[in-house]
């Protein structure tokens, strides 16, 4: 006779076992913890310096240093021979065609009146009488100033007045002023000046002034 099978009993259930599933109890209901959102970096809105400003503040400082080689370049003695060139050369002129200004550098009264009329009498344009009013000491027989423009008469008038200083300014007319000194006696006489003439020789003693005219630059005999 064949054995007889039997199925196995089903297994004892479990009352009060609750399932992983299915929490009960006080954390029935809690989700379990879950890990934090990644945290994301705010992207700043400010844009670092860009290259250009370094750039730019390089070209400045190059511009700078330009620009002081160039000031050393114009102080040299070359530069200024460009702007105080040699003095003028004699030339006989007419007189009549050259317009003088006299100017009393002294404290003798009426100095300048009698210069002027001495002038005068040589044939020249005097076109004003007056006390020098520029503020400094005229050294010696006196100061003849004058411009780019009156290099020529200025030449010319020196003869009349022997040992008198040159000093170009920057005036744009061709106007002389004679500005009259202490040592300062009389004209040369019109044979000397004939002979200066006939054998020219240009004036030593010139200096250059820049700026206004009356702001002239003193010059040691």
């Amino acid at each position: 006779m064949a054995p007889e099978y039997r199925a196995a009993p089903p297994p004892p259930a479990s009352y009060g076992v609750p399932s992983p599933a299915h929490p009960v109890g006080p954390t029935a209901g809690i989700r379990p913890p879950q890990a934090p959102p990644p945290v994301r970096r705010r992207v700043s809105s400010r844009r670092p310096i860009p290259p250009l400003i370094f750039l730019v503040i390089l070209a400045v400082v190059a511009l700078g240093v330009w620009f002081k080689v160039l000031q050393n370049d114009q102080d040299r003695p070359g530069a200024a021979a460009d702007e105080c060139p040699a003095p003028p050369t004699v030339t006989a002129l007419d007189p009549t065609t050259v317009r003088l200004r006299i100017l009393n550098g002294t404290e003798t009264e009426g100095l300048a009146a009698q210069v002027s009329a001495e002038f005068v009498g040589r044939g020249f344009a005097v076109t004003e009488t007056d006390n020098d009013r520029s503020g400094r000491e005229v050294l010696a027989v006196g100061e003849l100033r004058y411009g780019p423009r009156g290099g020529d008469q200025a030449a010319y008038v020196a003869l009349f007045v022997p040992g008198i200083t040159l000093i170009r300014d920057t005036r744009s007319d061709d106007l002389i002023d004679i500005a009259i000194g202490p040592e300062f006696t009389t004209l040369a006489s019109p044979e000397a000046i004939a002979v200066a003439i006939a054998t020219p020789v240009a004036p030593t003693d010139v200096a250059c002034a820049t700026g206004d005219p009356s702001e002239t630059v003193e010059v040691e005999q």
